[in-house]
This record gives C-alpha cells, structure tokens and sequence, in this order.
C-alpha cells in the first residue's frame, strides 16, 4: 500500500499526543493538524480516522494483543493500538506492516526487520481468527468496567450491544437552521448550490443533516448566519424549555452558548436571554457567534462561586435550562477519548445537584426549569432531580402539554410514539444513539408550583 508506513507513522505520532496531552481528542487532533500544514487532507483523513479508532476499540485491541502477542509492550503503546487497529478493522495485511515499528512489535526484533512478512502474516491470522468470547462484555464492547456496569444496571445485554455498536460508529454532521434567517429548505438549497448535500433530520424541524462529512465553515450561509453545528438531540433540549417571546430566560450552563442561540432564535430575538457559565473563556466564545447570527437579547454573566452575582435575579425567570456537567456518555461518538477518563459518579451527581438547586432559586413561582444532561446514566440523571425534588416542595414534574399543531411533536409520533407519551406524562426526554441516530441526552422538566 502506497506511502503505508510514512501514514502509520503519523497517526502513532498522532495518537502519542492524544493520549499524553491534556484536553479533549478532538482539541489536540486540531492543534497537531495546524502544526503540520503540510499533510494533505487524504493523510488528514487517515490520521483522525484511525486515532479514533483507537479509541473507540482500544480495550478490545489491548485485551486480544495480550492473549496473541507475546512480545514486550505497555498498555499505552501507541504503534501497538494503530497496527491492531488497521490489521483488524481497515484490512492491513503483514506485507504493509513490514517497513513499521508494529512488525518489530509482534515479531519481537527490536532491530531492523529484513523479510519477517512471513512471521507477521502468521500473528496476524491469529489476530483476525481470535475468538472474542474468550473476553469480558466490558473488553469485547471496549468499556471500562465501571461504565459497563452502569449501563448493565439500566439495559439489557442486547441493548447494551446495540448501544456501543451506535456509539462506535462516527457522529452525524448536524446543522441547525436559524429560521430567522431562512427555512430549513432554503438553507438546504443555499448549500446544495455548493455541492454540499444534506437532509432534514427526523425529529428536529429546525436540523439538517449533512451527508458526508468535510468542513463548512467557509460556505457563505455560515458566514452569514445561517446555521450553526449542534447536534439533533441538542436541538430539542432548547425546545423542551418551550421559550416564548418576550420572556427572561436563563441558560444556566451556557459554556459557548450553543443551547443560547437556539434559545434566542425560537423566541425570534426578543426578550432577553441571559447566558451564565464558571468559565470566562467560554462565553467568551459565544460573542462571535451572536454577532454572526445577528442574535442581539443575550446577555452574559459569569457565575462567582458564592452565587452573588445572579442574586438580583432570583425568582424573577420564566424559564431556567440546566444543561449541567455530566460525564458525557453520551456523546461518545465524537468524544471517544471520554471512555477512558476518570470518572467519580459520586462526586458528579453531588456537583449537578448543587447546580439545579443554585440555578432553581431563579426560577419564578409558575416558571419552567429544565434539567439537562448529555449522560446515558441515571445516576446523573433521574437520581439527581429525585433527590432535588425530595428537597424541595416547590417543584414538581412537569408534563409537557401535547398540542397538535406542534411539529416537532408530530415528529415524534413518527419517530419514537413512546419518547412522546414520556415527555407528555413524565416531562422526560431520554434520547439514546442507537434508538434515535442523535448523542445521548437527558432531560427533565420541571415547574415551580
């Protein structure tokens, strides 16, 4: 395979720095893609392709390498998770492999290799042929133990399959249209016109779907506002809050203000909309993307850790969203690097319900609260807003009220009839990757009597 090794090469570097560097995958995958201006895009391809297959199959790859290749190497071993990966899952065969570190690796020659295609091909059926059952569920799915007992408490060894199969397959490239700015078929049009396919998506009526991936932030409609990347599930958490025009809402969790656009575009830029989060640096980022949307009823506020700073406005919000901190389960399609963290479930759930209590203080009596998560876990979920409202009196569930006209509820009849009889009895969307083609949320709504 033509220029195999120099691509093999770069994606074990690639990897290296993504499992050594802090911060999230995709954040280093782009730093290292501007500081190597010289790749082409198909050796760019390759390399985040093949990274994120690491991830995604990592404890499966290291538990097979373990029973089949007996040659010294760490867990972490970048070159042996990039050539487990292409020989298992992109069909490398041993010859591609011989010019690489990997070959060293499974052949146990530290030196330089001369014609060990042979001894390769020989490892290398035993890779492909390696009965998977003779590993865990966590290994064979590729789950840290304490995520796959998680997910075992709520789902049943099917759905847990079906679970992780969606979750290892590439996320969808989501738009959402600002409809103050055009309807979803005009913006679809405006960027077929540059060759750029998509569909509408199924639940959303503000979502388009982007057919094959590739950059768009150069097309005119982005310039001009048209749309901004979300994906569909997050699209309907803003929703769910049901604003209005002329209402004060506060977006609790904004970070950079993805959820506060749609919010402010569904009320057609009146009212006023404010936007809080801990850290600067993340609102900062939602400055550019107001203007460019033309959105003018937000405001900004960073959160003080005594909460001082939103009390002037304390019962004063007809509406709260809650979209607080979880361990992102749920978005492990575009954020597989997530799996492998550390998580404290404990100290998670103690951390969001801490936050719905300080943001439910700004609610007004007869006013909405959301609570919002993009976690599969019910530990992050329903446990918390049962223990928020075991607390607190004044809230209770809040169904959301079926109306006939709504489209989106007319989406759902369509989709998933049972999501919308739990929003219409319960007030709960859960959306799941493998039932819905969206990231996985969570959401609640809530009143405050």
């Amino acid at each position: 395979m033509k220029y195999a090794s120099a691509r093999f090469d770069k994606a074990v570097e690639l990897l290296t720095q993504v499992l050594t560097a802090p911060g999230a995958a995709d954040g280093v995958i782009d730093r290292y893609f501007k500081a190597h201006r010289n790749m082409g895009s198909t050796d760019r391809r390759f390399a985040a392709a093949t990274v994120y297959g690491c991830l995604r199959h990592r404890r499966e790859l290291m538990a097979i390498a373990s029973e089949v290749i007996k040659a010294p190497w760490s867990i972490d071993d970048s070159a042996m998770l990039v050539g487990m990966f292409l020989l298992r899952y992109e069909g490398w065969t041993a010859d591609v492999f011989t010019p690489t570190v990997f070959a060293d690796i499974v052949n146990n020659k530290p030196e330089a290799i001369n014609n060990s295609g042979r001894n390769l091909l020989s490892q290398g059926d035993l890779l492909l042929q390696f009965d998977t059952r003779k590993l865990s569920a966590a290994e064979h799915l590729s789950l840290p133990d304490w995520l796959y007992q998680a997910l075992n408490r709520q789902l049943s060894d099917v759905e847990i399959i079906d679970l992780v199969t969606s979750l290892n397959q590439p996320a969808t490239v989501d738009l959402r249209v600002n409809l103050r700015h055009g309807s979803v078929e005009q913006l679809g049009r405006a960027l077929l016109a540059e060759d750029i396919e998509t569909m509408p998506t199924s639940i959303s009526v503000c979502g388009l779907r982007r057919a094959t991936r590739g950059p768009l932030q150069n097309t005119r409609a982005f310039k001009q506002g048209g749309f901004e990347f979300q994906d569909e599930g997050s699209q309907l958490i803003s929703w769910l809050l049901q604003p209005q025009p002329d209402e004060f809402i506060v977006d609790y969790c904004a970070g950079a203000g993805g959820k506060t656009l749609h919010l402010a575009d569904s009320m057609n830029n009146r009212g006023t909309i404010l936007a809080c989060d801990i850290a600067p640096r993340r609102l900062a980022q939602l400055k550019p993307r107001l203007v460019r949307a033309g959105i003018r009823n937000v405001v900004s506020q960073v959160l003080l850790p005594d909460g001082a700073a939103l009390e002037v406005y304390q019962r004063t919000a007809d509406g709260v969203l809650v979209d607080a901190p979880c361990s992102g389960t749920g978005t492990l399609r575009r954020s597989p690097d997530l799996r492998w963290r550390d998580i404290d479930l404990v100290t998670m759930q103690q951390q969001q319900l801490e936050i719905l209590i300080e943001a439910s203080e700004l609610v007004k009596p007869g006013g909405r609260l959301v609570y919002a998560t993009c976690s599969l876990l019910e530990e992050e979920n329903q446990v918390v807003v049962a223990q928020f409202l075991a607390r607190d009196a004044r809230f209770a569930i809040d169904p959301l009220p079926r109306v006939n006209d709504d489209a989106t509820q007319a989406a759902l009849v369509g989709v998933d009839p049972a999501l919308l009889d739990s929003l219409c009895q319960s007030g709960i969307l859960q959306l799941w990757p493998h039932q819905h083609g969206t990231d996985g949320f969570f959401a609640q709504r809530l009143r405050r009597i």
